[in-house]
């Protein structure tokens, strides 16, 4: 297995390294990698990605997306957190413990520089910046399990890794609906 420590972007030959699901993998990190490019407009993007499916609310304003954060419901975020269990319980059963841990590393050496806050003391951007981290590490596991053809239930890590891969954050269900914004990373160059 390739160790990697410092990367910005998804190494030469990924996808096949980790095996199958590693394409949606490699997409979902430079989905992120283009999302966050220092050129475009501190906090979220303008114009949006790709337009969302219409069951979306699409938040536009950055302090009414973070204040959100605090909004959601605790029992979706509990259910990711037992479907990130469940791809990796799959993978493991299937011996790919060396091709998730790859996978999960790659993941957060690509996206913690570039999700890292500019300033470092604005609580809203450092909340923002956890909250795609752990969303990123939590769609990975799912992302690399899907390929082996097992889908998650009902596809919603999938779906979840689709709009991170197209420059959303899915905030999450706020109220019985599902927040989603478009985002960059709110900091200056990358770091290599």
């Amino acid at each position: 297995m390739a160790r990697h420590f410092e990367l910005s972007a998804p190494p030469s030959g990924l996808a096949t390294e980790l095996g199958p699901g590693g394409d949606r993998v490699e997409r979902l990190l430079r989905g992120v990698c283009d999302a966050t490019r220092p050129s475009t407009a501190p906090g979220f993007t303008t114009p949006a990605p790709a337009r969302p499916a219409t069951r979306f609310t699409v938040v536009r304003d950055r302090a009414t997306a973070t204040a959100a954060m605090d909004l959601v419901d605790p029992g979706w975020l509990a259910d990711l957190d037992r479907r990130r269990a469940a791809a990796r319980s799959r993978l493991l059963d299937a011996g790919r413990e060396e091709q998730l841990e790859l996978a999960e590393h790659v993941a957060m050496l690509v996206a913690t520089p570039r999700l890292d806050p500019a300033d470092q003391t604005d609580p809203g951007a450092r909340a923002v910046s956890g909250a795609l981290l752990w969303l990123i590490g939590t769609v990975v596991a799912g992302a690399l399990a899907d390929g082996d053809g097992e889908e998650d239930e009902d596809g919603t890590l999938a779906e979840l890794t689709d709009l991170l891969t197209d420059g959303w954050w899915p905030i999450g269900r706020v109220n019985g609906r599902f927040l989603i914004t478009p985002y960059t990373a709110d900091r200056g160059e990358p770091r290599d």
